[in-house]
């Protein structure tokens, strides 16, 4: 049966490309609040694209009219999954001095089931926290907790619960850009919001004037396995970094000892439960790949990072209280959406570990793992599957990070090689480089407002810690 639902879910995707899209209905524009420069609106769309006439829902949308000349409209993607693009547009925190600020219309449409009135519901807001499954029972608990959460919000939701994917909200663009009465726009998108750039130029690349994808997902990545593998893969990059730093610096508690020896060790202990978390309780191992993945967020993480393994090492006690994993409302009920996250069974998903840990042996699995077991039992298909990116000469440049931690640098890679798009590459690991690394920032500013890209290969080079802009990065709660 589920076979059968996901084929349909899939043929339903795919016609979904064909549909034309209504003349969209909308509220006047007004002020947002007095504490917001920005103007309000709502625009009224399907809630599922393939019944155009069938049921309605309003999405939130809000528009920063330019501060100097304006250049036309531009789309700007917070990070997710359920980014509320439109609550960053009505008051930016960091970014109202940005070149897009200055030089576009900035609009934001918040992601829809965040909409008041066409929220997502669920009687809780996740399921029970657990550890990481270790037997077939305890993986058919987390199924069944997946299943019975997932459908109690399918419930609590209504129809718009099976039409949360990013394909959905891309073509909510379009509606809204039909709502503008322009011929293009140009987009902005970060982490998450990089998805649904993507989607947007595939399925509207006419309409695109410019776009910029700032630390990319790749959503061609098949199943549960890829995805883990290429995002471990980029946390054990971080670590070796980490490793380097400890043997060239005295002042790291590990120098002058193994740092792979010793994480080895310690991972050895987690496993046998001769190691405490804060509580008492036994260190479970994705606690300890938890702690040695802030690796990932560079030199002013390193000292601390250091002397917790020493700690470790020294004491068997952790300062971390266990990481537990659990699905989320508003999170896994996009994410399971748009990725092939479902494994078969307990011995698929040791599989799946075995493999991860193949290509990163002192990381494991990312944290970033346990959000996909989050989408094992769901009970809604991968209604917006991954697949590749397709050649075009849709204009879009692509930024990453390096080293990058949560949309790691092969994404980017893998994204660019498949389309054409040109990619500038960060040498350095931050996530989300505009307004924070003057060279992307430049690149980013003139790219949009000319339509002139880098060459391809370009890099900007790593800035030292200290002239790095700290700003935070407009995203939600996953890869933000």
């Amino acid at each position: 049966m589920k076979r059968v639902l996901l084929a349909s879910a899939i043929s339903a995707s795919l016609l979904l490309t064909t549909l034309p899209i209504a003349q969209a209905a909308a509220s006047p524009w007004t002020p947002c609040g007095e504490d917001s420069k920005a103007e309000c609106t709502t625009v009224t769309v399907p809630v599922d694209w393939a019944r155009p006439d069938g049921p309605k829902i309003d999405l939130e949308v809000a528009r920063q009219k330019a501060t100097g000349t304006s250049h036309g409209v531009l789309f700007f993607g917070t990070g997710g999954p359920g980014g509320r693009s439109a609550d960053f547009v009505k008051k930016p925190p960091y970014m109202a001095d940005a070149g897009i600020f200055k030089n576009f219309d900035v609009v934001g449409v918040n992601a829809r089931g965040l909409g008041k009135g066409y929220e997502i519901k669920c009687s809780v807001e996740n399921t029970p926290l657990r550890d990481l499954p270790a037997n077939p029972q305890e993986f058919a608990a987390l199924k069944a907790d997946n299943a019975a959460f997932s459908a109690d919000c399918r419930k609590q939701t209504g129809p718009l619960y099976d039409h949360l994917d990013t394909a959905s909200n891309a073509r909510d663009l379009e509606a809204v850009r039909r709502f503008l009465a322009v011929d293009k726009v140009s987009y902005y998108g970060i982490s998450y919001g990089t998805l649904l750039g993507q989607q947007y130029a595939q399925l509207f690349p006419h309409r695109v004037q410019h776009m910029v994808l700032d630390s990319t997902m790749d959503h061609s990545l098949p199943n549960a396995v890829e995805f883990n593998k290429t995002e471990a893969q980029g946390a054990e990059d971080n670590f070796d970094r980490f490793a380097d730093w400890c043997d060239a610096t005295a002042s790291c508690a590990l120098h002058g000892e193994d740092v792979q020896a010793v994480v080895h060790t310690l991972q050895q202990k987690a496993d046998v439960g001769e190691l405490k978390d804060s509580k008492g309780q036994p260190l479970t191992g994705l606690t300890l790949d938890s702690i040695t993945f802030n690796a990932v967020f560079g030199k002013p993480g390193y000292p601390s990072l250091a002397t917790e393994l020493k700690k470790l090492a020294d004491t068997g006690t952790s300062s971390e209280e266990n990481t537990k994993v659990g699905a989320g409302s508003i999170t896994h009920s996009i994410l399971c959406q748009d990725w092939n996250f479902q494994l078969r069974d307990y011995a698929d998903y040791q599989r799946m570990l075995h493999q991860v840990n193949q290509v990163a042996p002192m990381t494991r699995m990312s944290p970033y793992t346990k959000h996909s077991l989050a989408c094992q039992g769901w009970s809604v298909p991968t209604v917006n599957p991954p697949k590749q990116a397709k050649p075009q000469p849709t204009p879009v440049l692509v930024i990453n990070g390096r080293y990058d931690f949560a949309t790691v640098y092969s994404w980017a890679e893998n994204l660019s090689e498949q389309t054409g798009w040109t990619l500038l590459t960060y040498d350095g690991g931050l996530h989300g480089t505009y307004t924070r690394i003057p060279c992307a920032t430049e690149y980013t500013d003139t790219y949009l407002l000319t339509g002139q890209r880098p060459q391809p290969g370009t890099h900007c080079a790593e800035l030292p810690d200290g002239q790095r802009q700290q700003q935070p990065v407009p995203t939600g709660d996953l890869w933000g």
